[in-house]
């Protein structure tokens, strides 16, 4: 065990990360015994159009489609109405600066992107990560920008290289916008990083949540008109309404 693990260990107490309620580190899984049962439900959980699970499912929306012939990567549905603990996973990876739901849901992501890589005889190592950028208003009022703290901790468990390409000016946040409205405002609310360079490059793009596909299609727009060559956008969740 490294010493950094053993000093946390003493410093903090392991919380379950749906929940919250105290687990003891001798427990391997990163969620209290409901929980994890509630996870091994969540994930086999189906698609309400097509009634398919997660592994099955190929109804993306349709800007999604259109960004990669390889489609995109996402762990688990999530439903909006539902009271599971297991839907604070989304909330508090918006809201909360917590390491180790950051951690966690960049180690499904990366598990999934793997299998993808593996069907479509990608090597993933031929890629750069990029990310989705929070609004400013929105990096201010919880302190960071999860998308960007997912995309760091992916770069590291696949050993590639994190890149900032894209600045978002965007002022509406786009839950309160009805499904055409998200796609005008996410044209408006992205421009390029002016130290940007992507011309040649394949990327990876991180998101925490698919819902219309309108952020990640802006944003790959974007990148594509600079020159990127292929993306394949990447999620921990897909809406699933």
């Amino acid at each position: 065990m490294r010493i950094s693990e053993i000093f946390r260990r003493m410093l903090m107490t392991k919380k379950c990360l749906a929940c919250g309620e105290v687990i003891s580190y001798d427990i391997k899984a990163p969620f209290c015994e409901d929980c994890l049962e509630q996870w091994q439900q969540f994930i086999k959980m189906k698609c309400h159009r097509c009634g398919h699970t997660r592994t099955e499912c190929t109804c993306l929306p349709s800007q999604i489609r259109e960004i990669s012939k390889h489609g995109a990567v996402w762990c688990v549905f999530y439903d909006a109405k539902s009271n599971l603990p297991l839907n604070n996973l989304v909330f508090k990876l918006k809201r909360d600066y917590n390491r180790d739901i950051i951690e966690f849901c960049a180690t499904e992501i990366v598990k999934n992107l793997k299998s993808l890589c593996l069907r479509h005889g990608i090597d993933y190592k031929d890629y750069l990560i990029t990310y989705t950028p929070r609004r400013v208003s929105g990096k201010r009022k919880y302190g960071f920008d999860h998308s960007k703290r997912m995309a760091i901790e992916i770069s590291k468990l696949l050993g590639i290289k994190t890149i900032k390409t894209l600045i978002n000016v965007g002022t509406a946040e786009q839950k309160t916008l009805s499904k055409e409205k998200r796609k005008e405002n996410a044209k408006q609310s992205y421009e390029l990083s002016k130290n940007a360079s992507v011309s040649g490059k394949k990327l990876f793009i991180v998101d925490d949540i698919i819902t219309s596909g309108s952020t990640m299609k802006a944003c790959a727009d974007l990148l594509y008109q600079s020159g990127a060559t292929d993306i394949i956008p990447l999620a921990f969740a897909k809406d699933n309404r």
